[in-house]
């Protein structure tokens, strides 16, 4: 599986990361079709309902990505060291004018946990006109990474703005309801920035991505009720670089906690540049 990397600006670190599998992966996340009796105290679970867009007969889904661990990083770091080692000699045959790919322009499979994932609208809690999804996952910070076609690939990637939110173990962190679809024509999806005119489709088409986030009249399934369940707490979340994207968008703005100023992701809270 092709793996891609992530720049966060926010945590001013470059996380070369040991990222998506796009078609299947082993980041640990598990979609639960039924309501749990309880919670397990060392996972978290998340909530959100989300709109069910197609792109011919595949699914059009979220991407969504977990910051790594420092352990993570040395174990990702390791193999790909090593990696890049045995590939070296054939990259140096290979290499055109004598140019020879560093290890940051290497790509290569890796067979360590990963870290971001596709959400399978296909595996859902309750239908209707939006799908309910409720995962477990690691506890950890996430991003509202991106969009894909059927999980095949990250067809486009907020790498232009897009918001973080932390899933702590033990509690379900409800995000809200998550809309997507693609944006190079008006979209009948509501919330998505769909300007970007027919021209975007020259050589491919573009997602696009918006978030409500959960208030208190955002319907909860009536089996969750009793379990512990607090609302996402979003974080504003600037530019960031990912080769791996297929083409790059931005998080729709979001009232009172994201918008863009002259196309820098800003929080609107503190009006501060997004991190």
């Amino acid at each position: 599986m092709k793996r891609i990397a992530l720049t966060v600006l926010a945590f001013s670190i470059a996380l070369a990361t040991p990222a998506v599998g796009l078609a299947k992966d082993n980041a640990g996340v598990i979609p639960l079709q039924a309501a749990p009796a309880s919670l397990r105290a060392d996972a978290a679970y998340l909530l959100l309902r989300t709109s069910k867009a197609k792109s011919g007969m595949f699914a059009i889904q979220h991407v969504l990505l977990r910051i790594p661990g420092a352990q993570e990083l040395d174990d990702y770091r390791a193999a790909k060291k090593l990696a890049y080692d045995k590939a070296l000699p054939e990259l140096t045959k290979k290499a055109k004018d004598g140019k020879v790919p560093g290890i940051d322009q290497f790509e290569f499979d890796y067979a360590g946990k990963a870290n971001s994932f596709v959400v399978d609208s296909g595996k859902f809690l309750e239908d209707g006109e939006l799908r309910t999804i409720l995962l477990e996952v690691p506890a950890g910070t996430y991003i509202l990474y991106g969009s894909t076609v059927g999980g095949r690939g990250l067809v486009t990637c907020n790498c232009l703005g897009t918001v973080s939110f932390g899933a702590q173990a033990g509690v379900i962190t409800d995000i809200g309801s998550l809309y997507v679809n693609k944006v190079h024509k008006p979209s009948p999806i509501p919330h998505l920035e769909d300007n970007l005119g027919p021209s975007m489709f020259q050589y491919g088409f573009v997602l696009g991505q918006a978030l409500v986030p959960a208030e208190a009249a955002t319907p909860v399934p009536a089996a969750l009720q009793g379990l512990a369940r607090e609302p996402a707490r979003f974080e504003v979340v600037g530019e960031y670089y990912e080769p791996g994207a297929g083409g790059i968008n931005r998080l729709a703005p979001i009232p009172g906690i994201l918008g863009y100023d002259r196309g820098r992701a800003v929080d609107l809270r503190t009006g501060k540049p997004g991190q």
